[in-house]
């Protein structure tokens, strides 16, 4: 009987009714009978497979709709309810101000019935008045004030604190940027500014004392050079005559400049602890991933904010320094004569830190509180989106303090026009390692949701009108940036407003060309 089962089901076509296509064969709950021969009841046909896979796609694809939608419903739920407590708030103030029309009114007419009350009596010969027809009761009008006075009390109690939530919404939800993305650029441009003037003056100033004959350098200051710089330039510092040219002596500075003030703008407040300082940050990269973009700006300014209060008491008059930034200066000169003394720019005598802190010591002081005012503005008045400076770490060089273990490479910097400027561009070949950075870059980060495809093209058409030399890191592909790999993800949307510039590892064949 079995056999002839078999034999129909394989002599007859499969059969389906074409509506059952677009259901599962398990939403009523029923047994669907099989058309297929008994021979293919352990498994499923190749095209049902494909089938279930498109519906799962499907049903995958409309969840990801949905969670878009509700996101965009919290958000308008929230834009309606800030105009609702908006329109509710004009219409106490109008309220508040006829209360206080009546409220004058009521103590304008008390004042009449007082001074006439107190007038003198009319003489006997006159027929007297009879004030009482026209005169309001003193006990209704003071009852009648009593009960202005509570409503008023009462208004005015309610709009201070519907004022209060709505201040407290808009704070949270306000991408106001105290100031623009122009003005951030063009403090950065100056902190540069300022950078290579310290390093050209120094440069100039102790190259025509260039000796070798006296080795001042210690190892703790080669170490310390060889950290901030790398063996690369410790190596062109230590073997070449600088007296002619100082060229290299002044990118060195500048780099030394770069790593110190780089611990400046990269921390998330200067002076705390790195263990804390490290744990902040990495808060904030959580936040800003996974949360709106005004929310983490406005809980990081917030803390960095405290975080300040916590600290040592910053000094108010400008001729003076707060401990961390002291600390930094003293750090920054015992570099600039680890450098020198390196490059064997010289004399018999060697060179003093008083005399060095004498000479540029203001100097010193205006580029940290420099940056130090930019990482301020950074952290505290933008909301749009997120600004990191940036730089690139040479071979050997330790990231910056905050960067992540895992970074802490020796891998080699190879020069990348799409993230960097190339100090000597046109001169010489590029295809070279990095030998330092002696110009700081700024990047934006803002968070996109990659559901909303027409917002992600808005945002980076407005990125490409920042800067025509806008450049947006594609996935994969970079630059090492602070110690770290930057590119852009689904959430996040790195453009590039301000590339740092760089001197590569071929500069010493340049310069010992341009010499002959």
């Amino acid at each position: 009987m079995s056999t002839f089962w078999n034999s129909l089901d394989w002599i007859l076509p499969s059969l389906r009714v074409i509506d059952d296509l677009d259901d599962r064969l398990s939403d009523d709950g029923g047994s669907v009978v099989s058309t297929h021969p008994r021979s293919h009841y352990g498994g499923q046909h190749p095209h049902d497979l494909r089938r279930e896979g498109t519906r799962q796609r499907d049903r995958k694809r409309e969840q990801k709709r949905e969670r878009v939608s509700e996101t965009e419903h919290h958000h308008e739920r929230d834009r309606r309810r800030i105009q609702g407590l908006e329109r509710e708030n004009a219409t106490l103030q109008q309220r508040v101000t006829s209360l206080e029309t009546d409220l004058r009114s009521a103590r304008q007419t008390i004042a009449t019935y007082t001074l006439l009350s107190s007038a003198n009596l009319p003489s006997s010969s006159e027929e007297p008045v009879n004030r009482n027809d026209c005169a309001p009761d003193p006990a209704n009008l003071r009852t009648a004030y009593d009960s202005l006075l509570s409503s008023y009390s009462l208004t005015r109690r309610a709009l201070q604190e519907r004022t209060e939530e709505v201040a407290s919404l808009k704070s949270f939800l306000s991408k106001t940027d105290e100031w623009s993305g122009a003005q951030l650029i063009q403090a950065l441009h100056d902190l540069n500014f300022e950078i290579v003037q310290l390093a050209a003056s120094v440069a100039e100033e102790f190259a025509s004392s260039f000796d070798r004959r006296h080795d001042f350098i210690r190892q703790s200051d080669r170490d310390l050079i060889n950290t901030a710089l790398g063996p690369a330039m410790t190596d062109l510092l230590a073997t070449r005559n600088h007296a002619s040219d100082p060229t290299l002596v002044q990118f060195a500075i500048q780099g030394w400049e770069i790593f110190c003030m780089g611990r400046v703008l990269n921390a998330f407040c200067f002076g705390l602890p790195a263990e804390i300082d490290h744990f902040l940050n990495n808060v904030f990269d959580q936040m800003h991933r996974a949360g709106p973009q005004p929310t983490a700006s406005r809980w990081r300014a917030l803390a960095y904010q405290h975080a300040r209060v916590l600290l040592a008491p910053w000094p108010t008059d400008s001729g003076s320094m707060s401990p961390a930034l002291r600390t930094l200066k003293e750090t920054n000169l015992r570099g600039i004569l680890a450098i020198l003394a390196l490059s064997g720019c010289t004399d018999s005598r060697g060179v003093r830190r008083d005399p060095l802190r004498s000479r540029f010591g203001d100097l010193l002081a205006r580029i940290s509180e420099h940056a130090e005012h930019i990482a301020s503005v950074v952290k505290q008045r933008m909301m749009s989106s997120v600004f990191e400076t940036t730089w690139v770490n040479a071979k050997g060089a330790r990231p910056p303090t905050g960067a992540s273990k895992d970074s802490e490479t020796n891998c080699e910097m190879w020069f990348d026009w799409q993230t960097m400027d190339n100090v000597y561009a046109g001169y010489g070949s590029e295809h070279s390692k990095v030998l330092c950075t002696v110009e700081f870059g700024l990047i934006r980060v803002t968070r996109v949701d990659p559901a909303d495809s027409e917002d992600a093209q808005a945002h980076m058409q407005e990125s490409t009108e920042v800067n025509e030399h806008t450049d947006l890191i594609p996935n994969g592909k970079g630059a090492v940036i602070n110690g770290q790999s930057i590119h852009s993800d689904d959430k996040l949307v790195r453009s590039i407003l301000l590339k740092p510039r760089v001197v590569l590892e071929s500069v010493g064949g340049i310069l010992w060309h341009e010499a002959r």
